[in-house]
């Protein structure tokens, strides 16, 4: 009777199928750690891409405030310079009031049949007084003042008979409220009517 000793065979088969265990085992961990240095790469890929992203719109933004900024100064100096314009008119049209008023005064006077005794300009009162040929002529002097742009309102305070050098004559005071207006406004105001009446 022949006796076979298999224990060598069987240790082998085992020895076999450990180091094959292994050997899966370190391949699976050779790919795990391929797979997780893909990812690894490719996620520092997309993290390098979104800060140079990042970086790209915090300079657009900074250029954009720049800009920002910049227009906010010009327009702060724009509505610097349309306010000193806006004062050098006012300035310039206080200082031309007076005399465009009382060209008004002596444009509305009626020719040799109204003479002023005393005009005086307070606030935005003016106060005239003189004398006319008749109570018609008062009347026809403070109409055509009303066509003035800067006379708001006339109203009579009060007229009388006087006598000079023989001639009978109307005294007369009125009031009118006077208002600085455009002086483009001006020429609407005043027709070929008015200019007509006072020949």
């Amino acid at each position: 009777m022949i006796k076979i000793n298999l224990l060598p065979v069987r240790e082998w088969k085992k020895r076999e199928a450990v180091r094959r265990q292994l050997s899966i085992f370190l391949l699976s961990m050779v790919l795990l750690a391929v797979g997780l240095f893909a990812l690894g790469m490719t996620l520092q890929g997309k993290v390098n891409s979104q800060r140079k992203e990042l970086k790209a719109l915090q300079a657009r933004k900074a250029k954009l405030t720049y800009v920002n900024r910049k227009i906010a100064a010009v327009q702060k100096k724009k509505e610097e310079v349309e306010n000193k314009f806006e004062a050098i008119e006012k300035l310039q049209n206080g200082r031309t009031f007076a005399v465009r008023l009382l060209d008004d005064v002596a444009t509305s006077l009626p020719i040799n049949r109204v003479w002023l005794r005393k005009l005086a300009l307070k606030n935005n009162l003016m106060e005239v007084s003189g004398v006319a040929l008749d109570n018609h002529t008062v009347a026809l002097f403070m109409r055509r003042l009303e066509t003035s742009p800067y006379c708001q309102n006339v109203s009579l305070k009060n007229t009388k008979r006087t006598e000079i050098d023989g001639h009978a004559l109307m005294e007369f005071v009125f009031e009118v409220v006077v208002s600085p207006e455009s002086l483009s406004k001006r020429a609407s105001k005043k027709d070929s009517k008015t200019r007509g009446e006072r020949q």
